[in-house]
């Protein structure tokens, strides 16, 4: 890890020296004075040569923690009459810190210029502190107690990676890039809420014309998730990234264990966008579509209209789509529809309240019992959730559903066939970031991360202070993932709020940030008693029902100095 620092810190000084090196050349633009017969006051300062190269970057430090009640095995203990709790996942905890150096340079023909990326990231975890000892099944991100393992979202391990390195065009309307770059679209995030945003390899063209409307065309190959050194061709839903779910388990991949099972390989997405947002207008309208290579279609669409006649400024915006299974469906049957709405109004100037509302219908299947056998698949009725027949010998194959997790999956009838229950918004680019477009997302989770159908609400508040220095933001989301099976709630509520030390002006200083997150979830039935609830038949006190977190807290600690 020692040659990391030295490598980032000889990266950081020969941007320096270049960066010196330009700034002697502009100084050396401008002539010196000269002893001249005559001079009047009118004739012309030379204009200094522009500087083609751009610096900038950041240093991060992040601190989180999490106290989990989960269910997973492991050994358990009394905590209310009636349901048990493990105590091998209470606590996780990560520190990790981050410098990134960005450079552009502007080349000697109009519009056109390169940039790129370097960062380094180094957390304080021991054994623990590599890439390599976080894979699939490694004991860094085992279950095992006391599990103080590192929160791995944030990564709980080192990064070194060139994450950019682009080409583009800019001018006359043209916006033109390809190579490694930074692409924020609603779907296709930065997911920029960690030491390292995540990044997509391909190549973008956009048209922005007078009227404000905007056509926006790219094709990628390559994703670098926020906690990965390197561009793969897979997604969140199709492989194993450290932080994250991943690959669901219903998706068979051959008998491979551990760090050797690495996921599915697809050939990316092609994107188009089409926006309209007249200057000086109070209305936008978008529309979108992914076609994410044998996984899935996705069609969506937003609006926001705001009446700035009246002094509360109030605005309500709408967003929806629907996707579909495509190609190969190497994640199952998608069959998904959202509908969402927000309204917002500000009582003060310094104040902004908005409510928002989503719903996901679920989907239903009925399929032969037999069938499930055939692949060594069953539902359990106790719980209802599906399970696989892992026995020695038994070869068991992909169950072709994208399932919701933690809620009803299925039940076996008494006619020979079983119902199954599916439907949730598949998000390949965004799965377990909660960095999503949907309304009522909240800070640890939303309805994408959820993969379940269902209703959300959101209610928020705001406050800015009138130097735009401190930002403080209090939010409270309820989600409904119960169907005809079982029911399921799950609430969230937020503490957020943000300092930025001093204004920014010119030179190195963009500012410097200190941002405090508190979240806390909770959810129903993911234990049989819980909370008073009644069991199935055939299911105990104190046993798995549902799975998830009945009790979830975050605590997030950054500062941030962007220069």
């Amino acid at each position: 890890m020692l040659s990391t620092f030295v490598r980032g810190a000889w990266v950081a000084v020969a941007i320096v020296l270049t960066s010196t090196s330009f700034a002697l050349a502009e100084t050396k633009a401008t002539p010196a004075a000269k002893t001249v017969v005559a001079q009047t006051d009118t004739e012309p300062t030379p204009t200094p040569t522009p500087n083609p190269l751009s610096v900038r970057g950041y240093f991060r430090s992040y601190y989180f923690t999490r106290q989990n009640a989960t269910n997973n095995p492991g050994t358990q203990f009394n905590f209310s009459p009636g349901a048990k709790y493990v105590s091998n996942g209470v606590n996780q905890a990560s520190l990790n810190n981050a410098v990134l150096l960005h450079a552009d340079y502007q080349l000697p023909f109009t519009g056109w210029y390169v940039g790129g990326s370097y960062l380094v990231a180094q957390p304080f975890a021991g054994p623990c502190n590599t890439a390599a000892s976080h894979a699939k099944g490694k004991p860094c991100v085992s279950q095992s107690p006391p599990n103080t393992n590192p929160d791995d979202t944030l990564p709980g391990f080192g990064l070194d990676t060139f994450p950019e390195t682009y080409v583009g065009y800019k001018d006359k309307g043209w916006d033109a890039i390809g190579g490694d770059i930074s692409f924020n679209q609603p779907w296709t995030p930065t997911s920029d809420s960690r030491v390292k945003a995540a990044y997509y390899q391909g190549l973008n063209i956009a048209h922005h014309f007078d009227n404000g409307l905007t056509i926006e065309t790219g094709n990628f190959f390559g994703f670098q998730n926020r906690t990965s050194n390197n561009f793969t061709n897979q997604t969140l839903l199709t492989s194993f990234p450290a932080g994250s779910p991943g690959l669901a388990s219903n998706i068979f991949l051959g008998n491979c264990k551990g760090a050797a099972c690495n996921g599915i390989g697809t050939s990316g997405f092609t994107f188009f966008h089409a926006g309209l947002a007249p200057k000086e207008s109070n209305y936008s309208v978008n529309g979108y579509f992914w076609g994410v290579h044998d996984i899935v279609s996705m069609f969506w669409g937003d609006g926001r209209y705001t009446l700035n006649q009246n002094e509360l400024k109030p605005y309500i915006a709408l967003q929806g789509g629907w996707e579909n299974n495509a190609g190969q469906s190497v994640i199952g049957k998608i069959n998904s529809q959202l509908m969402g709405i927000q309204a917002g109004v500000n009582p003060t100037k310094n104040l902004l309240i908005t409510g928002g509302f989503d719903y996901v219908p679920w989907q239903t299947d009925t399929v032969s019992t037999a069938y499930l056998s055939s692949i060594n698949w069953e539902c359990s009725n106790s719980n209802f959730q599906f399970k696989s027949n892992t026995h020695t010998g038994i070869v068991v194959h992909t169950l072709p559903y994208f399932l919701p997790s933690n809620a009803g999956q299925c039940f076996t009838n008494t006619n020979g066939t079983t119902s199954v229950y599916y439907g949730g918004w598949a998000s390949p680019y965004t799965d377990s970031y909660a960095t999503d477009p949907i309304f009522t997302t909240q800070i640890s989770q939303g309805m994408a991360d959820r993969r379940a159908p269902g209703t959300s609400w959101k209610v928020a508040a705001t406050f800015t202070t009138t130097n735009k220095r401190a930002v403080f933001i209090a939010s409270d989301a309820w989600y409904n993932y119960g169907n005809a099976l079982v029911g399921q709630n799950t609430n969230e509520w937020n503490l957020d709020g943000s300092y930025k030390l001093n204004p920014v002006g010119k030179g190195l200083y963009h500012g410097l940030m200190l941002r405090y997150r508190y979240a806390q979830r909770s959810q129903t039935n993911t234990i049989c008693g819980d909370q008073g609830t009644s069991c199935p038949v055939g299911a105990t006190i104190g046993s798995g029902y549902l799975g998830g977190l009945p009790l979830f807290k975050y605590n997030r600690a950054q500062l941030e100095y962007d220069f």
